[in-house]
């Protein structure tokens, strides 16, 4: 089937009945935005990363074994925090905070004991027997503090203006995050002041970014859809030009978020950049035929509207189905990447692509079938000033195409250098500006007490057995290493302690004893003493252990840095404990830790092959290899300058600009397909060359434009949300296709009529 029959047909189809063709369209709209509705938000890392990811297993298994993994740490900050006002304020808020039905276990200065010597062994007293009434007790309290091991930088600051209360959940997930967060927030309110309360964590954080995410959502669209309006009535002023793009926008994103609803799917984090996209790119097709249905109009007035449709769908149906077969393709990419959620954002924005490219070459034409034409047409002056500009614009790159081809090589050498300069990053707290509240929050408690995000190292073995022991403490010792670890908890440290104070207090003997079954006997009589112990965290049974966890704070959530303590860390295992039981590393710090090398793992996979993808088609089109390489150099150029920008700037590589490539690489290749496809059909028509180079400018280059514009007026909603990275992806989206647009109107115009390929030619 060639073009002209394929025309011939689309026409058929919306000029039979459009009005029943509008009308299902419209029922359908309704049915998917119903399924809409069931949408739900899911920022969690588990959701981030794939389910047969060890760190993910081990973490479930650590839950069974010992609870949860995530913590949620609170700080009370004053002057006269050991004064016995502040002391007995918040003993009652440590009580209320244990009271809450998913903290397992809360460790303040309340729960805290100090373990102390006599002739026939040890005893347990509590840490605070009394509250101190005067200066000279609250300074007897500060050293009872400072001499008890694992208080200090622990439970309270060592300035003494800072105690903590770190709550272990029972799970580390599948609880309503909402609900905890609310409860939280409800007794900090009740006890906060004048002392400042301070509360962090990854449930914290989850639930937080979901708020943020339903604020930007209900700011993207409304925002969105109303910048739209006004460039677009800038752009084509007539109502039509206005009306049939942004109901194939609305339409194409309902459907998507429908399908999504309907098939019980949430969304991540990522996820709010769906509506965004499809309000950006989807409006590309209408525009196209709307912009040369306009220059048919203008060319020949007294054509009746059946003659320019029908021209009209001749001349951009096929560059409309390739571009859209490639854009689709592109963000298709997306499924090659490690990531799931990424993978679901590629099918989901391909889905909606493909609903807009079918609705617009439908809906638009049917409409436009039924409609008069706008009267302005009829102005031989109307988008002059455009199509001069393009004009002018061509004529210059034309005649300086080596000059401005150098001039292009120089940048992509300079940005070339600037690639090595990005880092990676997926710290939670980084999504935060400076002054955000929960950015203060988290920031405080990781100065005063070492950070709220753990490493945790499972350990198969009996507990009580003293090579097991010493294996755990040379795993510590490896760990302490590292600046980035605040804070290690294990048995080991219990028992050394035990150990201790059996021996009158002697710190030579601050050591794991020889005997297993002292060690059991050790750890019997501290239950029996101190039933608040939390050996249950740390051991899986009290009198038969057969695993037991290492527990690791990590300061600062510096994911580049906790991957590398995590690689070399499964070296050390592997190299110093073969041949013993299993140890195994999982906790929140290690799934963000990983995240980070999937993302970079999952940004090089699908750039790479989105880029073989395009190559291939775009060669199979024109049926050249040298078409193939042309039509990819814009989308190579533009890659280099962005990430050589982001290099140059400090901008992060993360969950939201990971997705970067394929978005720029589909969106981007349209351009390219338009320019190229229209100069072949223009040579075809007997112009040379340049001729039809100017020929496609002032047909194509019009909509190419308005195109690149609504793409960039669409995403520019970005820059005014909560979060950090999603301001970053709209700035490098805005670059990104402003990049795209000049490769296609510049340096191919330059390319081809310096080299002159033969697949144009022909």
């Amino acid at each position: 089937m060639d073009s002209k029959q394929f025309t011939n047909i689309l026409y058929r189809i919306v000029s039979h009945k459009p009005w029943a063709l509008v009308i299902a369209i419209f029922a359908i709209t309704i049915f998917f935005l119903i399924g809409s509705l069931k949408l739900e938000f899911d920022p969690s890392i588990k959701s981030m990363v794939p389910k047969q990811n060890e760190f993910l297993q081990t973490m479930e298994e650590i839950d069974d074994l010992f609870g949860g993994t995530t913590i949620v740490v609170l700080a009370v900050e004053s002057d006269s925090l050991l004064f016995e006002h502040t002391l007995a304020k918040y003993r009652e808020f440590a009580d209320s905070l244990a009271e809450i039905n998913v903290i397992e276990k809360v460790v303040s200065i309340y729960s805290a004991t100090r373990m102390t010597s006599f002739e026939e062994g040890f005893q347990v007293t509590p840490l605070i027997k009394r509250l101190p009434k005067n200066v000279s007790e609250v300074d007897s309290l500060k050293d009872i503090l400072s001499s008890t091991s694992r208080v200090i930088g622990n439970i309270i600051s060592d300035d003494f203006r800072m105690m903590s209360f770190i709550c272990q959940l029972s799970v580390s997930y599948d609880y309503d995050e909402h609900e905890l967060v609310n409860t939280i927030e409800e007794l900090v309110k009740q006890f906060e002041g004048p002392e400042k309360i301070y509360f962090a964590g990854m449930p914290i954080t989850r639930a937080n970014v979901t708020n943020q995410m339903r604020r930007d959502m209900s700011f993207f669209l409304p925002v969105g859809l109303v910048l739209m309006v006004i460039f677009l009535a800038f752009s084509f002023r007539s109502w039509l030009g206005v009306l049939l793009p942004l109901m194939v926008v609305v339409i194409s994103t309902i459907w998507t978020l429908g399908l999504m609803g309907y098939l019980g799917l949430d969304l991540p984090f990522t996820g709010i950049l769906i509506p965004v996209m499809l309000i950006a790119i989807t409006n590309n097709y209408g525009i196209h035929i709307i912009s040369h249905y306009y220059d048919y109009s203008k060319d020949d007035l007294k054509a009746s509207r059946v003659q320019i449709i029908k021209k009209t769908l001749r001349s951009v149906s096929f560059p409309i189905f390739l571009a859209g077969l490639t854009t689709v393709l592109g963000f298709l990419g997306l499924l090659s990447h490690i990531l799931p959620k990424a993978r679901e954002l590629g099918i989901f924005v391909s889905f909606g692509i493909f609903v807009a490219f079918i609705i617009s070459l439908l809906l638009i034409p049917a409409i436009l079938n039924i409609a008069k034409r706008p009267a302005f047409l009829s102005d031989p002056n109307s988008f002059r000033r455009i199509n001069n500009g393009i004009n002018l614009w061509g004529k210059f790159f034309i005649k300086y195409s080596r000059p401005a081809i150098i001039s292009t090589l120089i940048v992509l050498i300079i940005a070339g250098f600037g690639i090595k300069l990005v880092s990676v990053d997926s710290n939670p707290n980084n999504y935060y500006k400076q002054d955000a509240k929960i950015r203060i929050h988290n920031e405080a408690i990781s100065r005063g007490f070492g950070g709220t995000a753990q490493l945790s190292v499972l350990i198969e073995g009996n507990a009580f057995d003293p090579q097991v022991l010493q294996n755990i403490e040379l795993l510590t010792d490896h760990f302490k290493k590292y600046p980035l670890v605040s804070q290690t908890a294990s048995i080991v440290d219990v028992i050394k302690t035990i150990n201790m104070a059996f021996n009158n207090g002697d710190s030579t003997f601050y050591a794991i004893p020889d005997d297993e079954e002292l060690i059991a006997q050790y750890i019997f009589l501290y239950g029996l003493t101190d039933e608040q112990s939390g050996i249950s965290v740390l051991i899986d049974d009290v009198d038969y252990p057969e695993n037991s966890q290492l527990i690791v704070r990590i300061k600062d959530i510096k994911t580049s840095q906790i991957s590398t303590i995590v690689e070399e860390t499964q070296d050390f295992i592997q190299t110093e404990f073969a041949g013993f039981g299993e140890m195994k590393i999982s906790g929140t710090a290690a799934m963000l830790g990983t995240l980070a090398k999937l993302i970079v793992k999952g940004q090089m996979i699908s750039l790479i092959i989105s880029l073989i993808v395009m190559f291939i088609i775009m060669a199979i089109v024109f049926r050249s290899i040298v078409g193939g390489v042309i039509s990819v150099l814009p989308l190579i150029s533009a890659i280099i300058i962005v990430f050589g920008f982001m290099g140059y700037t400090g901008i992060d590589l993360d969950i939201a600009t990971a997705m970067l490539s394929s978005i720029m690489i589909g969106v981007g290749i349209d351009y390219t397909v338009h320019f190229l496809w229209h100069v072949k059909e223009h040579i075809k028509e007997g112009q040379d060359l340049n001729t039809a180079i100017f020929t496609t400018l002032r047909l194509s280059g019009k909509g190419i434009v308005f195109n690149a514009l609504s793409v960039i007026i669409g995403f520019s909603v970005l820059l005014f949300s909560v979060f950090v990275p999603v301001n970053f992806f709209g700035l490098l989206i805005l670059l990104s296709i402003g990049m795209c647009l000049v490769g296609a109107l510049a340096l191919l115009p330059a390319i081809i009529s310096l080299v002159k390929p033969k697949f144009l030619l022909k």
